[in-house]
């Protein structure tokens, strides 16, 4: 559905080619720590939040975002109060990244939109025609349901989604997350979408360094969705990941200037 409709996602967009999205499960490593890496990864410059939504069975996710979401306590993390403190903490876009069976439980999701509590709904899982009826659902709560293309799609396909869509998900490659994909196949599909001046379009699935988010980037990404990476630098300690995040965003930086 066409539109960037929440206010956030607007005003950080602006910035086209140079945007750092990074992906935490929520609640983890603890309910409270979680709050303090929160406000840690905003300091060093992060642009947008994707905020895990644990699932009992992660199975399009890699080893170490498995292992994040089985530890979680997914009792609290459902209460709409936690996400309220995550709002409260959070200034940046939230993007919350679920499954279609877990996030859409009892109308969680249409909660968390109604509360103004999310910015963006990413749901790997969903058939297109269920994303296709929950974006014109969410869009009154100004709320983005991001679509996806990725390399086995037909390039037919993919022009339709982005002559329809406004807030685009690449993914690098097709599979689970947590692998890094060596060949570019990327470079079609996003010369496609620059023909269409409404798309935004972000890179994500096995990005697992700074060089590699860097580089996507600088080929004309509006921005890149990096997980695993930052769970795995989250599991050194906080600080690696806080310096994970600065290494790309100061760099970002300095290339505008």
């Amino acid at each position: 559905m066409r539109g960037i409709f929440s206010v956030r996602n607007q005003s950080v967009l602006q910035r086209r080619g140079k945007l750092l999205v990074g992906y935490l499960v929520a609640g983890y490593p603890d309910p409270e720590t979680f709050f303090s890496i929160l406000k840690g990864c905003a300091s060093a410059g992060l642009d947008i939040f994707e905020i895990g939504y644990p699932s009992e069975n992660p199975f399009l996710d890699g080893e170490v975002i498995r292992k994040a979401h089985q530890v979680v306590d997914h009792a609290l993390i459902s209460d709409i109060s936690y996400w309220k403190r995550i709002r409260s903490v959070v200034n940046q876009p939230v993007w919350a990244m679920g499954y279609s069976k877990e996030l859409q439980k009892g109308e969680f999701h249409t909660e968390l939109a109604q509360n103004s509590l999310v910015d963006t709904f990413v749901i790997p899982d969903i058939i297109e025609s269920e994303r296709k009826h929950m974006a014109v659902k969410m869009a009154q709560f100004n709320v983005n349901v991001m679509a996806f293309v990725n390399p086995d799609m037909a390039l037919e396909e993919v022009r339709d989604c982005f002559s329809s869509e406004s807030l685009i998900y690449q993914q690098l490659y097709s599979g689970p997350t947590g692998i890094s994909d060596v060949k570019d196949h990327y470079k079609e599909i996003l010369t496609i979408a620059k023909e269409y001046s409404d798309v935004r379009i972000f890179a994500g699935f096995g990005i697992n360094s700074s060089e590699r988010a860097l580089q996507l980037l600088a080929s004309g990404f509006d921005g890149v969705i990096v997980g695993t990476a930052m769970m795995q630098k989250l599991n050194v300690s906080p600080q690696a990941l806080y310096d994970f995040i600065y290494s790309i965003k100061s760099e970002t930086e300095k290339d505008a200037d």
